[in-house]
Formats: structure tokens, sequence, C-alpha cells
């Protein structure tokens, strides 16, 4: 099934059936290489252009370290490579931002100067919807600290 375009039915935890699309099953480790081998030479074509800004990708999550200067556009560049290479969405809202340092050390503060920056440049539109996931105390993963010893 690997790659193959096909239709999963599942139930949910109520008895509810679903059908999704999908070309890969959750869960399944090989679909976990398969997905890091193919988007990851598309993140490593965008990152060293921009010497300011690391990151790192666990599976389909994205994660990026960037002054705040630096982080909306090469987020825009993401999505933007990521959809010409593969036909790839970037789920704007599930996209993390950490941006360290101690001018910044709110993430209230960061989220307003992030959408503030946004109708400033009409290339970073594609980025309207990200707020949700932009920190400056740390990057976490479904709640949960990643690298900062909580």
């Amino acid at each position: 099934m690997q790659g193959t375009a096909s239709t999963l039915h599942f139930s949910d935890y109520q008895g509810q059936a679903h059908e999704i699309a999908c070309s890969g099953q959750q869960g399944d480790a090989f679909e976990t290489v398969r997905f890091a081998v193919t988007t990851f030479p598309s993140f490593g074509r965008v990152f060293p252009r921009r010497a300011a800004c690391t990151g790192a990708t666990i599976c389909d999550d994205v994660f990026i370290v960037t002054p705040l200067a630096e982080g909306p556009a090469l987020a825009a560049e993401l999505k933007q490579v990521l959809k010409q290479d593969l036909a790839f969405d970037l789920d704007v809202p599930k996209f993390n931002c950490f941006f360290p340092g101690d001018r910044i050390n709110d993430d209230d503060h960061a989220r307003d100067l992030f959408q503030n920056d946004l109708p400033a440049n009409p290339q970073l539109a594609c980025l309207s919807g990200m707020d949700a996931c932009i920190s400056t105390t740390g990057l976490r993963v479904a709640g949960v600290p990643i690298g900062n010893g909580e």
C-alpha cells in the first residue's frame, strides 16, 4: 500500500465509521521513513539559504528556531518549496516556531509581532493561520517539551 492511493476505513472510539483518502498508514514505521526520505531534501535545500535559522523535522512535525525577523520568510519559503516539489500542503496551524532571545520572552507578544508582520508583506499571506504554535520558551510536541530538560 506504500505510496498507493487508497481509502482507509475505520471506526472511532464511539463506533462511528469514517473513510479518509490516504497513501500510507499512520503508525507504519516504513511509512515514516518513506515520508522522511521524500520530504527532507526539500527542507535541506531551504535551510542553508538562511544561516540564522535552524530546524528539525520529526516524522511530519516541523520545528524552526529562528530570530523573529527571519522566521516568517523561512516558513513561507518552506511552504512554497514543499508545494512545488511534492504537491504537499504544509498545515500551517501545526507548524511550530520557536523565537529564542532576551528581547521577546512572552508567547503572546511574539505571536502579536508575528501576526503584525504578515500584512506588511504579501509574500507571507500563506502564513495567516500560523499563530497557534509560536513559542518563546521552547518547543513542544502535543504539549510535551522537547530539548529543554523538562
